[in-house]
């Protein structure tokens, strides 16, 4: 598995909240992330669990250097939504003190959604980057 690959287990299973988050329905946190693609340029969507702690807004990837992350990081410009409702947002890369604490209060709020309990699994085949390797964004209106 690379950085940027999901197990594939889970690459199957967010299929699901995928094709019901494109259709609208909701999910609870999770929504439809639209960045552009670093290299290609074209619209590139993943699910993803949107965090509020603090009055803010913040994006937190378990397993750590994705596509969607790396797409971010070239562009900083990307779309939340589900259906056909989307909004600009910007988003800006957290990297000092308040990262472990992000990462804590993602890992308590969604341990039981199945991705992010295997993203944190600890376990002697564990995989997972350690939490201070997971990138944190400050979601921000555009």
């Amino acid at each position: 598995m690379t950085g940027a690959d999901l197990p594939p287990r889970l690459a199957r299973m967010n299929r699901v909240p995928f094709r019901l988050l494109t259709w609208g329905l909701p999910m609870g946190p999770l929504v439809l992330l639209r960045t552009r693609g670093r290299r290609s340029g074209l619209s590139r969507t993943a699910p993803v669990a949107l965090l509020e702690l603090d009055g803010r807004q913040w994006l937190v990837s378990p397993f750590g250097e994705t596509h969607w992350v790396r797409n971010a990081r070239s562009d900083g410009r990307a779309e939340l939504g589900r259906g056909r409702r989307f909004r600009q947002v910007r988003l800006t890369e957290i990297d000092d003190d308040r990262r472990h604490r992000i990462v804590s209060a993602y890992r308590r709020k969604y341990r039981v959604v199945p991705f992010v309990r295997a993203a944190f699994d600890t376990g002697p085949n564990a995989t997972a980057p350690p939490d201070s390797d997971r990138p944190v964004f400050l979601v921000e209106p555009a």
